[in-house]
């Protein structure tokens, strides 16, 4: 994140815990796809920005030979401080960080990951430009991240919807969006995907400690909404909305030499 508040940091800090235990963040298909568009080595030095409790620094690092993970929020790192120590992980280092003002030298890593977070980035542009910093020649840079519909009023419904459930939500690019982002930043993207992700409807409201008179009004406008776009977010069930589907883009850019 560039520049980032302390309300910021102090909210996703008070979440740790949450974010720990998130099936969805801690596992899940779209984990393995981002090992594999990674493709660690076991030579290989890596950096993954905006850990959180250090889920996919955690994949990483099971065929890596260092990874170090930053995030800005002090209660993540030390929640991931803690499951390293829990599962015997020696080759993760947490340090503080902000996505977009790295303090690493140029082509310092082999391998770079951020894994569902840039929708919370202020300044992407800085973000990639740091990321393509910090690679080495050849090296690779591994996105996922929340998906903007193409739909104008379905997007700008879900962005909203996402403002009021969690603050610190800045905005979804669109696919064409990011690929340009990438390009502008000198990575060249060479894999890219749009996968599906569902989560427990009340598991997804409750992540980011919205207030229960918050959520109650949020279910209702979701029930309310045009169908098509209900049928496009929601598994609806005999006691309500079941499931959230959450569609997320992963890409794989690379730092090519010519």
């Amino acid at each position: 994140m560039s520049a980032p508040g302390k309300d910021t940091a102090a909210h996703f800090s008070r979440q740790a815990e949450a974010y720990a235990a998130s099936p969805g963040h801690a596992n899940g298909q779209d984990l393995d796809i981002v090992a594999a568009f990674a493709q660690p080595g076991l030579h290989d030095l890596c950096l993954d920005i905006a850990t959180g409790p250090g889920h996919t620094a955690f994949r990483i690092a099971s065929k890596a030979m260092t990874v170090v993970a930053v995030d800005i929020a002090e209660g993540m790192l030390a929640t991931g401080r803690r499951l390293a120590a829990e599962r015997g992980i020696t080759n993760v280092v947490f340090e503080r960080a902000d996505a977009a003002h790295l303090s690493f030298n140029d082509a310092s890593f082999d391998l770079v990951t951020c894994r569902i977070a840039p929708h919370h980035f202020t300044d992407i542009p800085g973000f990639l430009s740091e990321v393509a910093r910090v690679l080495k020649a050849n090296g690779r840079f591994v996105l996922e991240d929340s998906l903007a519909p193409d739909d104008p009023q379905e997007a700008a419904f879900l962005h909203e919807l996402e403002v009021r459930r969690d603050p610190t939500h800045v905005r979804s690019l669109q696919r064409d969006e990011w690929i340009a982002a990438l390009q502008d930043a000198g990575l060249k993207v060479t894999r890219d995907m749009i996968f599906q992700k569902q989560h427990p409807f009340a598991d997804w409201l409750a992540r980011t400690g919205v207030e229960e008179s918050a959520a109650a009004i949020l279910v209702e406008e979701l029930l309310a909404a045009p169908a098509a776009l209900r049928n496009s977010c929601l598994v609806l069930g005999e006691s309500g909305i079941e499931m959230m589907i959450d569609h997320k883009i992963i890409l794989r850019a690379d730092k090519l030499i010519n």
